[in-house]
């Protein structure tokens, strides 16, 4: 049961409960009085009673309460944290508002068809699931330009003046800010890289007591914020449609009022920044010459030379002679002519181990002034007096004369800070220039420069003795190379090529009897260019045979370069009918297997002997013109008229006409055109050019 001391009970919260005679009674009693601000069930802070204010002594503990956790609104399900779906404590929120209109149909056309529901914390009961309006909302903000008028107290000058701002409007949380755009001398302490907030992010709460809304604001109306009573003169794109799509209609802009100081201060600042009137010119030259320096203001326009010339640059070939000096040297300089603001520059060019330092440039880039020497030698003839060097001791830039682009030409000297430099060519650009602005033909001088000894290249060594350990290309990187490196390989065409083989039959080009018949076999390996000689062993000969040549790179006799490095045999360089030279042993390749010929005839391009398309093109003239011979040839080869010949009377034919054919070529025809596979050839196809085979 509920007690209650004496003291307690003279409160004046007290005296208003209701006493109940039984204790029970009592009980439901002090229910229904904290049931309307009661806490969420679990929750230890104290209930004060309506009316009372919250100060020490006027709250009390829930008496009913048994849980005392911690009240929370996500759970973890699946081990993924979600908000409650049922049972939740927090109830159902109403439809986000923004200044008392529903955005229930604005917020759901931008943020998609699943935006928003009647809540913002749970779905509703019985509909879809919802999204919270700071979801729906997100990085959505209005922009209002704004201003205020501002008393001036103690000024004769002005007795108001009109501050522009920015307003901000977050529809995620009706929230807002305003900030005061950078101006220049005002006063203010503004950081001049930032705009000053006026009014930091939060709610702001209207004069009567409701915050402000979406709806609440709109161009030609006036908000009071805190006293300060800002007029909206325009918005923004997004805001305009935001505005728009609530059924709000949205006022064009309005013009934004100006101070009479503002004005004043932008006339003053127009006026001193300007041009001096020509009335005022030769005055103001006078006062700025006995000040010791040029007036900045008396320049001419450069903002049209820049915008007609930006990015076009002069570029000049120059040579700089100095070798009438001890150690001087013919050295060859650029120089660019910048026409946006009449700048220029020398570049050296650079080359490799000339023993200079790396300089970026010769001249940088700026104003370069002519008789540079006048200026810097007590002695030496002068164009300027006395009175155009003022009390820092410089000369006025205005009494110098600079490099302009009349100054240049192909075949002029200049003399640029002490160097004279000859200018012998120019590039097109340059030339089209010249010629379109000033109607002058610029045309190259013909110039050597001194010619440049070659570095000595290390004489390649043969490889023999001690140098023949190893391959080739291993022996010669170990010597270009302190460290030695090995031979890089090329890995694609290991890859592409692994277990390619060719094998070729061939035999000594020799008259010797004891070597006539001997027999060899050649297999070139296309993985790595290798080559292997094998000798089938022959009964009674006296031969063992066997490995003949191990599988190595071998090069070509006599084909040795100046740098020392050798041609090595390709596969292109074996077919049948070629002579190859091996280690000194000249064999004769006479027959191929079956393998070798179909891999050349499908690979063309590395084997033009076996490409029916090249073999058409250089034999097609001379069948058109023996076309006669040929046919009586072959007709007399074959008396049934069958259309086919052997090998013997096709080969006989095509030498009796004059043609020498290649082995190669002859034994890729004798293939191409045995349409039956048994041996003999079909003239007829060969004899028509229009035939399938040709292609």
């Amino acid at each position: 049961t509920l007690q209650v001391s004496e003291s307690e009970s003279q409160h004046p919260a007290c005296r208003a409960w209701p006493q109940p005679a039984a204790a029970p009674d009592r009980r439901k009693s002090v229910t229904r009085l904290f049931a309307p601000v009661m806490p969420a069930v679990g929750s230890q802070q104290s209930v004060i009673p309506p009316g009372l204010p919250k100060l020490p002594g006027n709250g009390f503990k829930d008496p009913t309460a048994v849980h005392y956790a911690k009240t929370h609104v996500f759970d973890v399900q699946n081990g993924i944290p979600a908000m409650k779906s049922t049972g939740s404590i927090i109830p159902p929120s109403p439809p986000p508002r923004r200044g008392g209109a529903v955005l229930m149909q604005p917020a759901t056309a931008f943020a998609g068809a699943n935006a928003l529901s009647p809540t913002k914390t749970q779905p509703a009961q019985g509909s879809e699931a919802a999204t919270p309006a700071w979801i729906a909302f997100d990085r959505k903000v209005l922009r209002f330009n704004c201003h205020f008028d501002e008393e001036v107290h103690d000024s004769q000058a002005e007795a108001s003046r009109v501050r522009k701002c920015i307003l901000y409007y977050y529809l995620e949380d009706d929230s807002m800010h305003i900030c005061e755009p950078k101006v220049e001398n005002s006063g203010l302490g503004i950081d001049p890289t930032k705009s000053a907030v006026y009014l930091k992010r939060h709610r702001v709460p209207k004069p009567e007591g409701d915050f402000f809304g979406a709806t609440d604001l709109n161009i030609g109306l006036t908000i009071d914020i805190y006293g300060r009573v800002f007029t909206l003169t325009d918005c923004d794109g997004f805001t305009r449609t935001f505005l728009e799509k609530l059924g709000i209609e949205v006022p064009q802009a309005i013009e934004e009022p100006t101070d009479g100081y503002t004005s004043t201060r932008a006339a003053v600042k127009a006026h001193v920044g300007g041009r001096p009137r020509p009335v005022n010119d030769a005055l103001i030259r006078g006062v700025e010459a006995s000040l010791g320096a040029s007036s900045h203001l008396l320049e001419g326009d450069r903002l049209g030379q820049f915008l007609d010339n930006d990015r076009k640059v002069l570029r000049f070939y120059m040579a700089w002679d100095d070798r009438k000096k001890l150690y001087g040297e013919l050295r060859p300089f650029i120089l660019h002519y910048y026409l946006a603001d009449d700048h220029m520059e020398v570049v050296e060019v650079k080359t490799r181990n000339n023993g200079r330092d790396p300089f970026p440039l010769f001249v940088k880039k700026g104003k370069v002034y002519k008789n540079i020497d006048s200026y810097t030698s007590i002695d030496s003839p002068t164009t300027h007096t006395t009175q155009n060097i003022g009390r820092s001791g410089r000369v006025d830039p205005a009494t110098m004369e600079a490099f302009t682009e009349a100054d240049f030409g192909i075949g002029k000297s200049i003399k640029v800070l002490g160097v004279e430099f000859f200018i012998h060519a120019c590039d097109e650009f340059t030339r089209d220039y010249y010629q379109k602005v000033h109607g002058v033909e610029l045309v190259d001088v013909p110039f050597v420069y001194e010619e440049k000894w070659e570095r000595p290249k290390m004489p390649v060594p043969p490889h023999t003795g001690w140098a023949a350990i190893g391959s080739e290309e291993d022996s010669l990187n170990s010597m270009q190379h302190l460290v030695p490196k090995p031979p890089k390989k090329d890995m694609k065409k290991l890859m592409d090529k692994d277990g390619v083989i060719l094998r070729f039959l061939a035999r000594f080009e020799t008259e010797a009897e004891e070597d006539t018949g001997r027999q060899f076999v050649i297999k070139f390996y296309c993985a790595n260019d290798t080559i292997a000689v094998f000798e089938p062993p022959l009964k009674n000969s006296g031969l063992v045979g066997g490995k003949f040549i191990e599988r190595t790179t071998l090069r070509k006799a006599g084909t040795q370069k100046e740098d020392g490095t050798w041609e090595f045999w390709l596969q292109g360089d074996f077919y049948t009918g070629a002579v190859v030279e091996l280690n000194g042993w000249r064999f004769v390749i006479y027959q191929a297997d079956e393998y070798t010929l179909s891999y050349m005839e499908a690979h063309p391009e590395q084997h033009p002997m076996s490409s029916i398309a090249y073999i058409c093109e250089q034999a097609a003239p001379v069948l058109a013109e023996k076309r006669e011979a040929l046919l009586a040839d072959f007709a007399a080869a074959d008396p049934s008229e069958s259309g086919y010949v052997n090998y013997e009377p096709f080969q006989a034919a095509l030498a009796g006409a004059g043609m020498e054919l290649n082995d190669q070529v002859l034994v890729t025809l004798l293939r191409r055109f045995d349409v039956r596979k048994d041996g003999t050839v079909s003239y007829r196809e060969l004899m028509n050019p229009d035939s399938n085979l040709w292609k």
